[in-house]
């Protein structure tokens, strides 16, 4: 599902080059408590801070997966059966940040509309975390 996410060239703002910029030029260093640092840098990187706030507060789970999505179950028994705790954190995070407006609803579906992507390399390229914050 998320192979398609690397042909797609979606474009962003100055001001969120900038924020991506700074981030990853800043020094890495070891914390205890990652939700308290991005806490403590949300108004220098506000875009990054609230998705990595959503991403690091979602509830650890031990529930099926059927349960999880009660709102909008799975149909396809393969699909369903299928998932991996990493797709399953990944569709969660989509979600957050397709109701907070990070990614359009209609780039999702495009995404997801088009082909499998069969023979497509496997590692993400570049702009595969391109954030459009809305206007």
């Amino acid at each position: 599902m998320f192979d398609n996410l690397l042909g797609r060239n979606i474009s962003k703002t100055a001001d969120e080059r900038d924020e991506l910029t700074r981030y990853l030029s800043t020094n890495t260093k070891e914390v205890q408590d990652a939700v308290a640092w991005w806490y403590a840098r949300r108004v220098e990187f506000s875009c990054l801070a609230r998705m990595a706030m959503n991403y690091l507060t979602i509830p650890a789970t031990s529930v099926n997966v059927e349960r999880l999505f009660s709102k909008r179950p799975l149909l396809l028994p393969h699909i369903r059966n299928g998932l991996s705790a990493q797709s399953v954190h990944a569709l969660l995070c989509l979600a957050e940040w397709s109701r907070l407006g990070f990614v359009r609803d209609t780039d999702v579906l495009a995404i997801t509309s088009g082909p499998e992507g069969e023979g497509e390399d496997d590692g993400l390229g570049d702009g595969w975390d391109n954030i459009i914050m809305p206007e």
